[in-house]
């Protein structure tokens, strides 16, 4: 067996941010918000500031595809005017409406930082000025509605979805043009197609173009229906229009988030709302995006978690992986036969374990109510500092050092003391049991079938005979 190497522990590599290193983190700034962005009152200053939020944000290859062709798009380029964000719940959605928002709304004063220079490189042109609209319908109130902000940064309460766009794109002369009067009112039902081409392409008249980000709105669909049924068609009229409308208007161009994030607006009255409005985008939108991928997790959390300097050199990390995988590789077989594909697994990963950035991604995520980059923030903060209980020990190196690395500490350990290869539960190795078909751990059925209970369709009895009475 090989000698194991000594290894650095992970917090001597990389350095926490001064925020997560004291517990001064608070959880409320894992959630982006789109409107707090748009209305800049400094109340969420990590998303509101462009310098502060690109410091923080991994431009995905998905998200920078989406900002290319949304930069393409207002600069009269190509014609994908529609874009629908297909994501699970905390798959970063509004973090992705929010980063659109920065790159359009002033180009000039974007930060100097690596990742604008990514999206800027991607696109291949110069970034446009845009108009920016967001739909923020989590923060419409059906009955009170919002309060939202001009293009000259006068503020107003509006209660309809088609009024607080028209104000955040022309102001009053927005309102105006939509309804029938020219007043200064609002309509009650959704203007017709016309109408809103008009409005999209008000701001070509400054050099502008349009850019409309739409998030949550299930949130306020299903509780206004809810109210009043009427508004089901009107909602439905109106994304209808909207769709059309932005197709039609050159260097406009609109991304949608439809799911809500809270899971009771779900029900049976809410999923058949969300398929109509659906229905609607699936023929007017392009191919739908997805910009949080398995393989992003580990560089998200990084950036989140550990200072950019401390992080900059990804090859200053490969002598600790090397060390690691070596360790591991004496104590289970996989690592063993194929150690280039396990380094370079690790490397990707460093300093977490590239098994618990998968149970985050693909296990936790089938789960009701389960937040994707929430969750995976949370667990990392409350579990990763080097003064963290061992309980949940989830990195590549143990704060003493010169332990065997690979092994999740958050649902389980193996403590197994026996060698490589004299049984399932052998160090550093991760039980896995199949199911049967009926769900039910190969085990457990197994179990089951002696005791004569049903186990799935099939009822099978070990039970002895009576005597002289052949078996049932």
């Amino acid at each position: 067996m090989p000698q194991n190497l000594p290894w650095t522990p992970w917090h001597r590599v990389v350095k926490l941010r001064e925020d997560v290193r004291t517990g001064e983190l608070s959880l409320a700034d894992f959630a982006a918000d789109l409107h707090d962005v748009m209305m800049q009152r400094g109340v969420r200053p990590i998303y509101e500031d462009s310098a502060r939020f690109f410091a923080l944000t991994y431009p995905t290859f998905a998200l920078r595809e989406l900002a290319r062709d949304v930069v393409l798009r207002l600069a009269g380029r190509n014609t994908k005017a529609v874009r629908q964000l297909e994501l699970t719940y905390g798959g970063g959605k509004t973090h992705t409406l929010v980063a659109l928002r920065h790159l359009a709304h002033d180009p000039a004063a974007l930060p100097n930082l690596p990742a604008v220079e990514q999206f800027r490189s991607d696109a291949g042109t110069a970034l446009p000025a845009a108009r920016v609209a967001a739909l923020a319908f989590d923060k419409l109130d059906v009955e009170k509605g919002m309060e939202v902000r001009g293009p000259r940064g006068e503020l107003r309460w509006l209660k309809h979805p088609w009024s607080v766009l028209a104000f955040q794109i022309a102001g009053a002369a927005g309102m105006r043009a939509l309804h029938a009067e020219g007043r200064d009112e609002e309509r009650g039902t959704a203007p017709a197609e016309p109408l809103l081409v008009d409005l999209l392409a008000r701001p070509q008249a400054e050099g502008l173009a349009t850019l409309v980000l739409i998030d949550e709105v299930l949130m306020f669909a299903r509780g206004k229906v809810a109210v009043d049924e009427a508004w089901r068609g009107r909602l439905i009229d109106f994304f209808q229009y909207l769709c059309q409308a932005v197709t039609k208007v050159d260097r406009c161009a609109l991304v949608a988030s439809l799911l809500a994030s809270d899971l009771d607006k779900s029900d049976d009255t809410g999923k058949a709302i969300s398929a109509q409005i659906g229905e609607i985008f699936n023929r007017q939108k392009e191919e739908g995006v997805q910009p949080l991928q398995k393989e992003d997790v580990a560089e998200v959390l990084r950036r989140r978690f550990f200072t950019p300097a401390s992080i900059a050199d990804a090859d200053a990390f490969l002598p600790h992986v090397t060390a690691a995988v070596r360790n591991l590789a004496a104590v289970d077989d996989a690592v063993r036969k194929d150690r280039r594909a396990a380094e370079e697994r690790f490397a990707r990963g460093y300093p977490f374990h590239p098994d618990l950035t998968d149970l985050f991604y693909v296990r936790w995520t089938q789960l009701d109510c389960f937040q994707r980059c929430v969750a995976v923030r949370r667990c990392r903060r409350r579990g990763g500092g080097p003064e963290a209980p061992r309980r949940v020990r989830t990195d590549l190196g143990h704060a003493e050092g010169g332990r065997a690395a690979g092994r999740v500490h958050v649902l389980r350990r193996a403590r197994s003391r026996r060698p490589a290869g004299s049984g399932r539960r052998a160090a550093g190795h991760r039980e896995v049991r199949r199911r049967g078909a009926a769900g039910v751990p190969a085990r457990r059925r197994a179990r089951r079938r002696r005791q004569g209970r049903r186990c799935g369709r099939r009822r099978v009895d070990r039970r002895p005979a009576p005597r002289g009475q052949p078996r049932p």
